[in-house]
């Protein structure tokens, strides 16, 4: 019997594919079947997965022209006898070889349709932990929320099947609300605290195309109806509320350009989210609104770096993505950079780009803070610092400020 089906959609990605494929051929759990979907390669992977499959039994290589992820991964599922079904990025590696034994036993032990465990963040200078579950124990989702990281799970097959789950056929954001779909079937699934993925960031290219934009708001607009349907309050808190200004890079120029197919999803994702949680971005109600929020942003960015050429001994608190985004495109423009400041010091930040990283606590009253972190952290970050009673802080909009840099 199969155990698991590993579905592995693969383009033009020879660079990382060895360490992928080696990754899943060494799990001790050996009853899995790997199969492979080529997605209309130009490189040399597909020709790169025939040999794999050459010198493995267990890997099974399909190819299609180039229609995306999401249709390459329901023509795996199609092939797939698996017990359970499991998704991989041809970029992406299990951590170790124990990963899908792990995730199998917790699934059947505990007759889980769905079961996963902790994903790690990849680049080529750079690991950081993203540990969601701390402990070994069943879940509502309805109280968990989040609706990406799929590839950590594993799926019973049957659940898919009987209820006819597939991915959607977008190029983009077509795997959240297949999640989702799945995570309301079943309502609960069980979670392991254990390391089991790693996921590359920070090598694909982030410009997205009309065709990919619109892709990208049609997955956006499928995570509302779902979680509207059926009231995932924390997943649109957690993961929605915010979504078109997190992703504005990828839709905002169009959305300038006033194109039509890009503004009528805009419209009915804010009309899913006034309906249902009475709430919306306003600026994104039409295009003058939206030219006229850009161009406040832009004269709040002018002010803001105005006061850092003036400051004598700015900080910027966050040494994260946002803290090096800040000092990349604005810290030439600051009069004197002191160095960075968290909330608590971890043992890999003493230093970034050449500044000092300190805690918040050791730098003077008197220094003047740009809190340079993402919106979800915010808020929690403005009491901290309250408390600290420092008499210059600016909180910048950190997702607005990347989309102006790329308009």
């Amino acid at each position: 019997m199969v155990k698991i089906s590993v579905i592995i959609p693969v383009y033009n990605i020879e660079k990382y594919l060895r360490e992928c494929l080696d990754s899943v051929l060494a799990q001790t759990l050996k009853e899995i079947e790997i199969i492979c979907i080529d997605d209309g390669s130009t490189d040399h992977s597909y020709e790169f997965l025939l040999d794999y499959k050459e010198k493995n039994r267990n890997v099974i290589v399909l190819h299609q022209e180039h229609e995306g992820p999401g249709l390459a991964r329901n023509k795996g599922m199609e092939q797939a006898v698996g017990k359970y079904f499991c998704f991989m990025d041809a970029d992406d590696y299990y951590i170790h070889d124990k990963a899908l034994e792990h995730l199998f036993i917790a699934a059947e032990e505990n007759q889980a349709w769905v079961c996963g465990g902790n994903m790690v963040l990849v680049s080529d200078t750079k690991t950081s932990f993203r540990n969601w579950f701390f402990e070994d124990k069943k879940i509502a989702f309805k109280d968990y929320g989040d609706n990406g990281g799929f590839t950590r799970y594993i799926f019973r097959s049957e659940i898919i099947k009987k209820n006819n789950i597939n991915f959607p056929k977008y190029r983009k954001y077509e795997d959240p609300p297949f999640l989702l779909n799945v995570m309301v079937h079943t309502q609960k699934f069980y979670a392991v605290n254990d390391l089991i993925y790693a996921y590359r960031k920070g090598h694909k290219k982030t410009k997205y195309s009309l065709g990919e934009a619109i892709d990208l708001l049609k997955g956006i607009r499928d995570c509302f109806l779902i979680a509207q349907k059926n009231n995932l309050v924390v997943t649109y808190k957690g993961y929605l509320k915010d979504i078109l200004i997190n992703y504005g890079t990828a839709f905002w120029k169009y959305a300038l350009e006033d194109q039509k197919e890009i503004w009528v999803l805009i419209h009915e994702i804010n009309r899913i989210s006034n309906e249902w949680m009475k709430e919306f971005p306003d600026f994104l109600t039409n295009l003058d609104n939206l030219v006229k929020y850009i161009a406040e942003l832009r004269e709040e960015k002018e002010n803001l770096l105005n006061k850092c050429s003036k400051a004598h001994n700015v900080i910027i608190y966050g040494a994260g993505e946002a803290g090096k985004f800040f000092l990349k495109n604005y810290g030439d423009r600051c009069a004197h950079i002191s160095g960075f400041a968290v909330s608590r010091i971890a043992l890999s930040e003493k230093f970034v780009e050449g500044y000092p990283v300190k805690e918040i606590t050791e730098y003077d009253r008197g220094s003047f803070i740009i809190v340079s972190i993402s919106k979800k952290y915010r808020e929690d970050i403005q009491k901290y610092i309250d408390k600290m009673e420092f008499k210059n802080v600016c909180y910048i909009k950190y997702e607005e400020l990347k989309i102006l840099e790329e308009l």
